[in-house]
């Protein structure tokens, strides 16, 4: 989609929202239907919490506000879609923040940093806890115009590869999918060569032979259809991440009412517990359906000699951020994602 075009259409959509709202300013709700920009497939289970969540809203405010989806891109790529929910042109926009590491370096840390969470509820929430309350997270989200109403997470990244992988060294050569910048780092240190693309890009370079392994959650792995062209599915742990996340722009968040605000609070608390619920499930229920397709589980003899192989990477990614003049601003993201850890490991 042109841009320029979906942002005048953004802004007749706004200039409706407002005379709907005004309409129903005695409710405090507005009447509409969200349009809702996804960046990934709606089959995968994240996307089922956004579908839950607009469903909440629609009960919540009887029928007053629903939403209509655009799954896999249909409304802008990845890497469009913060420019056109900041704008407007969307009104809903769901997208990683790691695929903006320049406009986004500190809310994209939980959705990239490999082997630092091993429970994706604790990645989900370190981001939320960070969104919601680190002054240099919200500072940079209202300087993208962004407001975070639903949070998400991953289980731990493994690998699913076009040959076995068992140790590290088998490792080394792999081309391996892999996207923003530590993904990168962390195949880099155990020799393999780093390929950043997509999700809907991996199918096609494991087909073609440009990969030999995504770097998938088991989940993503099987709404992506991975068995197809990558049979050998290692069990590695590579650290569980927080997902996308989903968003407004700060302008039509701050333009709604209190009572339709705390609407929104209520339907993502259902929705992200629905989530975490899932987890566990989606993972073993994609394993067990791989397996019937005749994917082999490989077992991964060197987990412990991986985590040795690869240095802190929340350290490592203070010092970059560090040399990178925004020093302030890391250490006090670590120091809160540190408390915010400990904090629940208690």
């Amino acid at each position: 989609m042109n841009i320029k075009c979906a942002f005048k259409e953004g802004l007749v959509f706004g200039s409706l929202l407002v005379s709907s709202t005004l309409s129903v300013a005695s409710e405090g709700i507005p009447e509409t239907t969200l349009r809702w920009a996804h960046f990934s497939a709606e089959a995968w289970g994240s996307s089922q919490a956004d579908k839950l969540f607009a469903e909440e809203l629609e009960k919540r405010t009887d029928g007053k506000v629903d939403a209509r989806f655009y799954w896999s891109g249909a409304m802008g790529g990845g890497n469009e879609l913060l420019e056109l929910t900041a704008n407007g042109a969307v009104d809903v926009g769901s997208f990683v923040p790691a695929y903006y590491p320049g406009q986004m370096p500190l809310m994209s840390l939980v959705n990239s940093l490999p082997l630092t969470w091993d429970d994706p509820i604790l990645a989900m929430e370190t981001q939320k806890y960070l969104a919601e309350n680190n002054s240099y997270v919200k500072d940079e989200l209202e300087e993208n115009n962004l407001h975070p109403i639903l949070f998400h997470g991953l289980p731990p990244y493994r690998l699913q590869c076009t040959e076995p992988v068992r140790s590290i060294e088998d490792i080394e050569g792999l081309r391996v999918r892999t996207f923003g910048e530590w993904p990168p780092i962390m195949f880099e240190k155990l020799g393999a060569v780093p390929v950043n693309i997509a999700m809907t890009e991996v199918y096609e370079g494991l087909q073609r032979g440009s990969l030999d392994c995504s770097y998938l959650s088991i989940e993503g792995a099987g709404f992506l259809k991975i068995a197809e062209v990558a049979p050998y599915w290692s069990d590695i742990n590579l650290g569980a991440i927080a997902a996308f996340t989903s968003f407004v722009s700060k302008d039509t968040y701050e333009s709604w009412s209190p009572e339709f605000k705390q609407i929104l609070d209520e339907a993502a608390d259902v929705a992200e517990a629905y989530e975490k619920e899932e987890f566990a499930k989606l993972e073993q229920q994609t394993l067990e359906s791989a397996q019937e397709t005749g994917v082999e589980i490989v077992h991964f003899e060197d987990q412990d000699k991986l985590d040795e192989a690869v240095p802190n990477l929340l350290d490592a990614w203070e010092e970059d951020m560090c040399e990178n003049g925004q020093c302030e601003a890391a250490k006090s993201v670590v120091a809160d994602i540190r408390k915010f850890m400990d904090s629940n490991d208690e």
